[in-house]
């Protein structure tokens, strides 16, 4: 919390130093975000289970098929690893610094979006 370095000081530290003491209000809201909607996932994916459907994630199909609390349990542990590594990493530049972390975040927020509401029609539609 009392890091310093919450961006690059000059912009040849860029390449040699992606990483961050603090991290901006917006990167934690994403955090959050994808959180939430993993919540909302998981609650959904166990729904449609109940109803009939199956897991498709082969995965998250193996811890589902110990029960409903090892499977959310597996899929917080899972999903809360990989955002503190896009956290850690968000700065750091991938496909020759084509792409930066921090814009694949993004990109599971927004995949996360469309599975929900994919989720919500089967929902409803069953």
């Amino acid at each position: 919390m009392r890091g310093s370095r919450t961006h690059y000081r000059r912009e040849e530290d860029r390449a040699k130093y992606p990483y961050v003491d603090r991290y901006s209000f917006r990167s934690i809201v994403t955090i959050v975000l994808v959180i939430i909607l993993s919540i909302t996932d998981a609650v959904s994916t166990l729904n449609l289970v109940s109803r009939g459907a199956q897991e498709i994630n082969p995965v998250m199909d193996f811890f589902l098929s110990f029960g409903p609390f090892p499977f959310i349990v597996a899929k917080h542990i899972l999903t809360g690893t990989c955002l503190i590594w896009f956290l850690i990493q968000k700065n750091y530049g991938i496909l020759g610094g084509l792409i930066k972390v921090k814009h694949l975040l993004l990109a599971v927020l927004v995949l996360y979006v469309g599975l929900i509401v994919y989720e919500l029609v089967l929902l409803t539609i069953s």
